[in-house]
């Protein structure tokens, strides 16, 4: 069994938000910590992704499409479409990953938070 606080692992800084992630053989969970006002710009990626809005508002654009989403929220983004994302309060929110970002923990390795 691999058990973990979430606020205590391992993390990385891209931009302004840390990335803590959490992986198994097949999924990947990411805490992402965001102060206001970070932008998310349009990309695309080949993994399935699934967010969950634990506090915090942000505002998703994504296939010709734009909506706020808060606490509680969750939003499936499919592989391959491309999305930006605003956060418009301090938020916390946690990325499902399918298949594990390969990128992030080659991240995590290089340049790991001591936090």
């Amino acid at each position: 069994m691999h058990r973990a606080r979430t606020d205590a692992l391992p993390g990385f800084r891209a931009g302004d938000l840390i990335l803590r992630p959490f992986t198994g053989e097949r999924a990947m969970v990411v805490r992402v910590e965001a102060p206001a006002g970070v932008v998310v710009p349009p990309h695309a990626h080949p993994h399935e992704q699934i967010t969950l809005v634990i506090q915090g508002r942000l505002r998703l654009r994504m296939a010709g499409e734009e909506t706020e989403l808060g606490p509680g929220e969750i939003v499936h983004i499919p592989s391959g479409v491309e999305h930006e994302v605003t956060f418009l309060e301090d938020a916390l929110v946690f990325d499902v990953f399918q298949p594990p970002r390969e990128d992030f923990l080659e991240r995590l390795q290089m340049t790991a938070l001591s936090e």
